[in-house]
């Protein structure tokens, strides 16, 4: 690994951090934080106690009482209500979430997930007409996670008698259904504070709704306790990795409450499997949990996936968790032998790859891990990627972005030689014919060319802001905690500590990581450095990248730095 540059996250002055500091009375370092990502000085209050009273008034989408009336006549006339949802953990977890609040009502429901090769991806005319099939006649249908682009569906869902609920968060095409309701904040711009939900938080705004709509008219909803879903919201969000801020950062606080509560058998069966304790973090939904719950849609069944989180016996709830295991190990034996294909391409100058872009193409790689090896090539090499698997005549793919690039809006500009494409800023899926894959790469390395600062190209760590380890003090960590929950966009504080000299040191981990402790002019402190050998320590002074850390599991033990990077001084 070469030699990264260290850089300062924020430009902000000396008064600027005086002032908050001063004015909240907040420890410096913490102060440093709120500066850094630029966080605006009144809303800091709020930053550090978010609370559910503080989310906005569902009521705002437009059209959203319109669904909620049609939900409640449909309970009240016994019409089946119809959930089309998604493959992926935040498609899963927003059908689940909005099934069990309409059937604590009363609701006759039926939740459809797509297969990702057999019915391929969103709410189409032929998925419709295949769960229509599986389910019988319904009344109602609504679009979790997907939608917002299915015009054809919608249409050929009312020409049945169906009315349609479309609850999405990607973006929306030129033209938008004909639906009941748009529950999707990337329609209104009077919902600029909401367009970071994720799937599961568009299908929560609109549970909110139709409790309140509910409760409001006498119908129902007064036995639904919304904070017992929000385990689902977190589990989608951070998932789905939309940024931990604003709302996102409110109902993911609270839903890692409910997921250590282990409210459901399937949460309680997917947290033991995983191997994991009840001090849960988002990371944990990033590397442990959602990993399984997106290994059913990727090489085996994302139904089994729906049915753990929907199960009420603990027993069904174990086996199902069997099964994911037993898909996950699949998915990672897959995952790794396509990613060691790609890098062998990329190191013998066979792949499409330039300073500002890369784009790698096997044939019949499976389609369900190209995302996740198109995220790890992104994150080696810095550079947007395209990862695409050869079928025949056609090329299907993911794509990963770097830095701010927004890569949907790259793609829209080489629309004319796929055959679709669609996603987020930081994640997209393609489709096109294998003919054009090189004009394609030509024209999206041109672009990203266009949109890109080469300077974010450079490989380089970021940190907050300086500080000493006599700032370690007990009302530091007790902020720190405050901060959190951490994640995409709002991720763990990392401060640059001069001048430490190293007066301790052992392997751990058989002799793979180091331990010990640091001191410098103003105090000391324990750190440990993962990926790192005791030669990097002994006897040195050093400069650190670290992010200050309590032991949440062994209370006991002291504070830490989780170092990050080093650099030798003498």
């Amino acid at each position: 690994m070469g030699v990264k540059n260290w850089k300062p996250a924020g430009n902000f002055s000396a008064g600027e951090l005086e002032l908050i500091q001063h004015k909240y009375s907040l420890p410096r370092p913490i102060a440093v934080y709120f500066a850094a990502r630029g966080i605006d000085a009144a809303a800091i209050p709020g930053f550090l106690d978010p609370r559910l009273a503080n989310l906005s008034d569902p009521y705002r989408f437009p059209q959203i009482k319109e669904a909620c009336a049609r939900l409640w006549q449909a309970i009240e006339n016994r019409e089946p209500i119809l959930i089309h949802g998604d493959y992926d953990t935040d498609g899963i977890t927003a059908s689940a979430l909005l099934a069990l609040v309409l059937r604590q009502n009363g609701a006759v429901v039926n939740s459809f997930i797509p297969h990702r090769f057999d019915d391929g991806y969103g709410f189409t005319p032929e998925s419709l007409q295949k769960a229509l099939e599986m389910f019988g006649p319904c009344g109602v249908l609504v679009t979790v996670d997907c939608g917002i682009t299915s015009c054809d569906a919608v249409r050929s869902a009312r020409e049945q008698g169906i009315d349609v609920i479309v609850t999405d968060h990607h973006e929306a095409g030129d033209t938008l259904p004909d639906a009941l309701a748009l529950i999707n904040p990337k329609v209104y711009p009077e919902l600029e504070d909401l367009q970071l939900l994720s799937g599961a938080g568009a299908a929560f705004k609109l549970s909110h709704a139709f409790i309140k709509y509910g409760r409001e008219k006498n119908l129902g909803g007064f036995m639904t306790r919304l904070e017992e879903v929000l385990d689902y919201v977190a589990l989608g969000t951070v998932a789905d990795i939309v940024p931990l801020l604003g709302e996102n950062r409110v109902m993911v606080k609270y839903g890692i409450e409910a997921l250590r509560k282990q409210i459901r058998p399937g949460i309680r069966a997917l947290i033991e499997s995983s191997h994991l304790h009840s001090d849960l973090s988002p990371s944990d939904i990033t590397f442990r949990l959602a990993p399984r719950i997106n290994a059913a849609g990727r090489v085996g069944d994302a139904n089994v996936a729906l049915q753990l989180l929907e199960s009420d016996c603990i027993v069904d709830a174990y086996n199902y968790a069997g099964q994911l295991e037993t898909f996950n190990r699949n998915r990672q034996e897959k995952e790794q032998e396509i990613y060691q294909d790609a890098k062998e391409q990329i190191e013998r100058g066979l792949a499409w790859q330039s300073p500002y872009s890369l784009l790698v193409a096997g044939r019949d790689w499976h389609q369900g891990v190209i995302g996740i090896v198109a995220s790890r090539l992104a994150r080696d090499y810095n550079r947007p990627t395209i990862v695409l698997t050869i079928q025949g005549d056609n090329a299907y793919g993911s794509g990963r972005s770097i830095a701010n690039l927004n890569l949907v809006e790259v793609l829209s500009k080489s629309a004319p030689l796929l055959e679709r494409f669609g996603g987020h800023p930081m994640a997209v899926g393609i489709g096109l014919k294998t003919e054009n894959i090189a004009p394609f790469y030509e024209e999206m390395d041109r672009e990203v060319r266009s949109q890109i600062d080469p300077a974010e190209l450079e490989s380089f760590i970021s940190y907050d802001g300086e500080a000493d380890l006599g700032e370690m003090t007990p009302e530091f960590f007790n902020y720190l905690e405050k901060l959190s929950p951490f994640g995409h966009s709002n991720q763990k504080p990392v401060y640059r500590f001069n001048d430490l000299q190293v007066v301790r040191c052992g392997a751990i981990g058989g002799g793979v990581h180091t331990r010990g402790m640091m001191i410098n002019r103003t105090g000391q402190i324990e750190f440990i450095a993962f990926n790192r050998p005791v030669s990097d320590f002994y006897g040195k002074v050093l400069d650190v990248l670290a992010t200050p850390q309590l032991n949440k599991r062994h209370p006991d033990m002291p504070p830490q730095l989780n170092i990050v990077d080093i650099r030798e001084i003498y």
